[in-house]
């Protein structure tokens, strides 16, 4: 299991719903990740690369994918099982195989990558459902009964499933353009060999009209206005709750974390190997009150880990430098 599917899981479980029944703080905060990797991965050095290699811009949207040939008329969704995505991409026939999370951002990427090839015909669903999202079941509503004119897909029950940034008709082009073929849970390469290879025997031709979406150079996704990075902003707030004094205990190979009341007073501890474990309990016994807080622990806690896992030593509110930690 991925390191982001473990966050979604917790986020979900964490999060509460709000009034409509769906973990909107979770799912923004998923797509907040999702589009800082994307971005990341997503500049020049990406697109020079795909140039060199002769693979021109195609995708033109970045994400978790593994492109194979741009004249195939299969596309490949592996859900949330990220370890089918390169041996489904090596399967003659295959455009493109990737994996999929969310019903808002992620099947925005689908369509908008998806359009952009009119050779793509066919979508193949397959790999694991996430509980939590319900990617898998969207993607079906998606294709048997479209959107609102809020852009809300019809009968996803994920949640937030709203298309905010891929226009109506381009819904409805993915729509025309592409078969479902749902195999939902199956994860045996073979099966989806031979699935994929019935496809391809069926000799599709690209869509007619459909080069109408093909993105020239890196696609934007509307809306967002530059800001630079942290660095003169305001300070973290003091948390009412207390604060957090983070140490390692190399013996017993844990992270060992202790909560202060305001009034400097000794409160909580709580040891374990991971930060994931440290922050997930941190949140769970409401222990942590501001986001700034939290993200502040969440990257000491990070550090804390990486100190464990290769012996360096931790200094609270001190960046790594790779120094072994004293042995005396």
């Amino acid at each position: 299991m991925s390191a982001m599917h473990r966050l979604m899981q917790l986020l979900g479980r964490l999060m509460p719903q709000d009034p409509s029944g769906e973990r909107g703080v979770a799912v923004r905060m998923v797509r907040r990740l999702e589009l800082a990797r994307d971005w990341l991965g997503g500049g020049p050095l990406r697109r020079s690369a795909r140039r060199l290699a002769g693979r021109g811009d195609w995708p033109p949207v970045p994400g978790a994918y593994v492109v194979a040939d741009p004249a195939g008329t299969v596309a490949v969704c592996t859900l949330t099982s990220n370890e089918l995505m390169e041996p489904c991409a090596k399967i003659p026939g295959v455009a493109i195989a990737g994996r999929l999370y969310t019903v808002n951002l992620g099947i925005e990427k689908i369509v908008r990558n998806v359009t952009s090839n009119p050779a793509v015909r066919f979508l193949v669903l397959c790999g694991r459902e996430s509980p939590v999202f319900q990617p898998a079941q969207g993607l079906r509503a998606l294709l048997e009964k479209g959107v609102t004119a809020e852009r809300r897909i019809s009968g996803a029950l994920g949640h937030l499933p709203v298309l905010d940034h891929v226009p109506a008709a381009q819904i409805e082009a993915f729509r025309r353009q592409v078969e479902l073929v749902d195999r939902t849970g199956v994860s045996d390469v073979q099966a989806l060999r031979r699935e994929i290879s019935t496809l391809v025997d069926r000799q599709a031709q690209p869509l007619a009209g459909g080069d109408r979406w093909a993105v020239v150079g890196p696609a934007q996704e509307p809306g967002f206005v530059p800001i630079p990075p942290g660095g003169g902003g305001a300070p973290i707030e003091y948390d009412p709750l207390g604060f957090w004094v983070l140490a390692l205990d190399y013996e017993e190979k844990q992270i060992v974390a202790q909560h202060h009341s305001a009034d400097n007073t000794p409160a909580h501890e709580i040891r374990a190997r991971t930060a994931e474990g440290i922050l997930q309990s941190m949140l769970r016994h409401r222990l942590v009150s501001q986001i700034d807080h939290a993200g502040y622990l969440g990257i000491e806690l990070a550090k804390a880990e990486t100190s464990l896992r290769f012996g360096l030593r931790y200094e609270q509110d001190q960046p790594l430098r790779g120094e072994p930690r004293s042995t005396r």
